[in-house]
């Protein structure tokens, strides 16, 4: 399919006889995701010459006009709660670094008096705080998904994950790191390759089975609160198919639309936008949550709407020269709509934690629930429907390229009434969608697919989320695995080291086992898994083949929480059969591991009884240094060596030698020994004063105990 995925941003084109920057449009990749080389997609860009850095030049609706336009403004929470997304936090997946995103979202925020994110972390794809280099292109799209995410949704916190590049398995590595880390209710992703690259389909197309395999990253981890994904459907025209990840079914799928506003934000009319993707998945069944809507057997995109006609767009800031330009730019693409789908399934979140609601999770909530609110055009409750969305009829060109079923081609004309493959089911009524997923709205579609409705239906959970307007989460079926711990690595461990256990995955069911798998493992007090527990790592099976009644034993290994106190903890594993909509299988170590801190803790000491001196010479000493921790010494120390009359180190002590910056790299329970050499004073006989050895350590972990840094030996006569 793809090796290198393009991101969405769309620039304004320029008015006629403007100067612009050269459109670059990049030949489509035909290199599947599985293949070891990847091939560079480019965006298809056009760039106003005119972009400028005056903040009284800005062009494009506002975040105030985009909230009055789609009924941000009009959200009501309980209590009469500000509705910003508050105690949610809203990934943002993208490629590269921007080294100004941060600087840049402050002149965003200042230019529509937001007020800064409660949180704005930024990490590389696992985490960590040395992030990728930097790339002009993606600074763009990355300034577009920071900025308006955080415009519509102004108090969630943001967490922007940096790939290392645009491949599929560096993105993919910030999806898996992105959906494990707490707080996160809502992910974005503003990129995808297009899936139609051949005529080939099934079982024989290899395209099948490397998408398929990474749909599991778009699923809630087992034990953490729900996550909806969001993917911008593409801008590559409809003609081109759908593409991924837009087209998994696990996955909030957003097209495009040209807006039309009054200067106020007055909603006035909508149109399909002819550069959004769109069209049925030549690899994804039909998922039953589309069943009412189309019967072709395959998965359509998009599901939903959002101004993205770089013409009808959005300001952005990005400092970042790009081929010369900077600063402000009107921009627009299907990446503009899915961060602020986000922020409103954020703002959902944020309701639904008030109520004492699960967040949602996005293959067995939103989706289901989003659906459930259609109404086809004639019926009864058609009005009720476009309540929810605006039903957008038209189109301003662009046609897709579709098949029946599995088979055959044929195409698909605009965007017409009801639900279509421009336009999904349209661009949302946010107060309205906010009422349905949040459990305030009391009505909902009546021909929308089964599962959790907006008010009143428990729905199919995810993890640990609630769904519909319930706080009783509905009971899931039983798993068709059960999984039994064998063997575990030991039962005593310090926090942040390794450890592994081996776990055998049996299925029970009475037929094959055949699919993606998503094993967690948590560290609990007791033997049993509860919310509370701390999730330790995820291991995805991205396709375990069980026949009935045989089973499988793996070897998971992960290290232990440094978060942790000290005390007795079972490792739980949770195995959890994805797509199957059953309860996760669980099992714990049969004995607790025993945490303790990671400790290091340098002792000093005289392994003889007495030093022999004779005064006003040069004489020596041995001192042992011991490691009485539990993890290895790793850094310098220094030993000074002190003439004491009293035993005790203090300020009349007379300094005799020090030996400086000695490198150590000393294991728990080990010892070194350093032959230091000194003058004996020549105004203190021998036996009359004391020898005290001090030392000090600068350890990659910090000596933990300074009672024993100092030793004490008496002087004899030589």
């Amino acid at each position: 399919m793809f090796g290198l995925l393009k991101h969405r941003t769309k620039r304004k084109t320029p008015a006629k006889g403007a100067k612009f920057r050269a459109m670059i449009e990049g030949l489509e990749s035909r290199t599947l995701l599985s293949a070891a080389v990847e091939a560079t997609l480019k965006p298809n860009l056009s760039i106003l010459a005119s972009s400028t850095t005056t903040s009284t030049d800005v062009q494009g609706y506002t975040p105030a006009q985009m909230a009055k336009a789609y009924g941000f403004d009009q959200i009501s929470l309980p209590g009469g709660v500000t509705a910003d997304g508050k105690g949610q936090t809203i990934a943002i997946i993208d490629a590269y670094n921007d080294p100004n995103i941060s600087a840049d979202l402050k002149v965003f925020d200042s230019q529509f008096s937001l007020p800064d994110p409660t949180s704005f972390k930024i990490v590389n794809q696992t985490g960590g705080s040395k992030l990728p280099t930097t790339d002009s292109g993606w600074a763009g799209e990355i300034s577009l998904d920071v900025e308006w995410a955080h415009a519509m949704a102004p108090g969630a916190n943001i967490l922007l994950v940096e790939a290392n590049s645009s491949s599929v398995d560096d993105l993919m590595a910030g999806v898996k790191y992105a959906r494990t880390q707490a707080g996160v209710s809502a992910v974005s992703m503003s990129w995808g390759g297009s899936e139609f690259f051949s005529w080939g389909f099934g079982n024989n197309s290899g395209e099948s089975q490397s998408q398929t395999n990474f749909d599991p990253f778009f699923t809630t981890p087992s034990g953490h609160q729900g996550i909806t994904f969001v993917a911008s459907a593409g801008d590559s025209g409809t003609f081109s198919g759908v593409e991924w990840p837009a087209s998994s079914p696990n996955v909030l799928s957003v097209g495009g639309t040209t807006l039309n506003l009054q200067s106020d934000g007055t909603y006035l009319s909508e149109s399909g936008w002819s550069g959004t993707s769109g069209g049925y998945s030549q690899v994804e069944s039909e998922p039953s949550w589309q069943s009412n809507m189309q019967n072709s057997g395959a998965r359509s995109s998009p599901d939903v709407a959002y101004d993205a006609d770089p013409n009808t767009g959005m300001p952005v800031y990005d400092s970042l020269p790009d081929q010369g330009y900077s600063g402000w730019q009107e921009v627009g693409g299907t990446s503009a709509g899915a961060p602020q789908w986000a922020a409103l399934i954020a703002i959902a979140d944020q309701g639904r934690a008030l109520q004492g609601l699960g967040t949602l999770d996005g293959a067995n909530q939103t989706m289901s629930m989003l659906y459930n609110l259609y109404s086809a055009p004639g019926s009864t409750d058609y009005s009720t429907y476009t309540s929810y969305f605006n039903d957008v009829s038209s189109s301003n060109g662009g046609r897709v390229r579709w098949r029946w079923g599995f088979g055959g081609f044929g195409d698909q004309g605009s965007a017409t009434s009801g639900y279509d493959i421009i336009t999904g089911l349209g661009s949302p009524h946010a107060n309205q969608i906010v009422d349905a997923l949040s459990g305030l709205s009391t009505s909902s579609g009546s021909t929308g697919s089964t599962g959790s409705s907006g008010s009143t239906g428990t729905g199919s959970n995810g993890s640990n989320s609630n769904g519909g307007a319930t706080s009783t989460p509905q009971q899931l079926p039983a798993s068709p695995l059960t999984a039994v711990v064998v063997a575990q690595s030991n039962d005593n461990a310090m926090e942040g080291s390794s450890g592994w256990i081996k776990l055998r995955i049996i299925n029970t069911g009475a037929g094959l086992y055949q699919g993606p798998t998503t094993i967690d493992l948590y560290a609990s007090s007791d033997s049993s898994y509860s919310a509370d527990d701390t999730h330790i790592t995820t291991q995805d099976q991205a396709r375990l083949t069980l026949r009935a009644g045989t089973s499988k034993v793996i070897r998971i290994k992960y290290d232990y929480p440094t978060g942790l106190s000290s005390g007795d903890y079972y490792v739980i594993a949770s195995v959890n059969a994805v797509g199957t909509d059953t309860a996760a299988a669980q099992a714990a170590t049969n004995l607790p591991i025993t945490l303790s801190p990671a400790t290091v803790d340098l002792a000093a000491s005289f392994p003889q009884s007495s030093v022999a001196v004779t005064p006003g010479t040069n004489s020596a000493a041995t001192v042992t240094i011991s490691n009485e921790g539990n993890v290895t010494a790793i850094g310098t120390l220094s030993l000074s060596l002190y003439a004491s009359d009293d035993q005790t180190l203090d300020s009349s002590d007379q300094l005799l030698t020090t030996l400086p910056s000695v490198k150590i790299r000393l294991k728990p329970g080990k010892s070194i020994t350093l032959h230091v050499r000194f003058g004996a004073p020549s105004d203190r006989p021998a036996g009359n004063y004391d020898l005290i050895a001090s030392i000090k350590s600068a350890t990659q972990i910090a000596d933990s105990n300074s009672s024993n840094d100092t030793a004490v030996v008496a002087t004899s006569i030589a």
